[in-house]
């Protein structure tokens, strides 16, 4: 999903270490080592040796989820102390979550919101696995669909209030990028709506979405949802918009197609 590219946008830009080289650690003055607050000590999250910035740099290059979870494994092991850890453990639930290994997905993504528990990447990333993989016949549901809906409200409430990783970035373009994180929050709560059968709820929260961020490809998911849930009408009015969507491939106007004739074929059996 374009979750991946967004994360990884938002992720890169915001990191400092992600750099050619990295800061200098800093001397402390002479009778103040180790003062917190030291004058001359960098501020904020910042790599301690070039070694780290380029490992740091390394992870943020990986091209495949496989090199990604290398990349990441290296910072975590070798950099123990690293003001990164959160980063790393995103990539690599982010990486994880490509492969379609959503526990580990959700095991480390977890970790990683321990480590930053206001990172409203990580918060998207596991209410959008929580909501978008559960089954109806989970034994768990109720829990996942409740870290679901807790996570994408946290998400939308940080994102409320995130300032821009960097000050050169134009404001436009940030916006765009919150209005897109902010549209896959609704999506994760419109799923798990559809999952407790509240459907006005997930109407409001995928219609919410789509607004936000009309990708045929998300209303295929949607259609897709509410077909596993045997509301037929919802399926067929998601199939159509998937079709008529603008940028809609040929590929996946023939899926929607494809879906819409089982959805009518369902409906029909279903009256019966």
């Amino acid at each position: 999903m374009r979750r991946i590219a967004i994360i990884f946008v938002s992720l890169i830009a915001a990191l400092p270490a992600f750099s050619q080289t990295a800061p200098a650690p800093a001397a402390a003055p002479a009778g103040a080592m180790g003062a917190a607050g030291a004058s001359g000590a960098i501020k904020g999250p910042h790599p301690k040796t070039n070694a780290e910035n380029d490992a740091i740099v390394a992870m943020g290059k990986a091209p495949d989820p496989d090199s990604q979870i290398k990349a990441a494994e290296n910072v975590l092991t070798t950099y123990p102390d690293t003001d990164y850890k959160a980063v790393a453990l995103l990539v690599e639930a982010q990486a994880y979550n490509q492969k379609r290994d959503y526990p580990k997905a959700i095991v480390l993504g977890e970790k990683s919101l321990e480590a930053d528990p206001s990172n409203y990447a990580t918060l998207l990333l596991l209410a959008d696995i929580y909501a978008r993989t559960s089954k109806p016949t989970d034994l768990n549901l109720n829990d996942n669909l409740t870290r679901a809906e807790k996570y994408a409200k946290e998400a939308l409430v940080d994102l409320d209030k995130a300032e821009k990783p960097k000050a050169d970035l134009p404001d436009a373009d940030w916006a765009q990028v919150k209005t897109g994180e902010a549209a896959q929050a609704y999506l994760a709560l419109g799923f798990s709506a559809v999952l407790r059968k509240k459907y006005d709820d997930a109407r409001t929260n995928f219609n919410k979405s789509i607004t936000m961020y009309p990708d045929p490809l998300v209303m295929l998911y949607i259609e897709r949802a509410y077909s596993t849930a045997k509301q037929y009408d919802d399926a067929i009015a998601w199939a159509d918009k998937a079709m008529s969507a603008q940028g809609v491939t040929d590929q996946l106007k023939s899926i929607a197609g494809n879906d819409k004739t089982r959805a009518q074929t369902l409906k029909k059996q279903q009256s019966q």
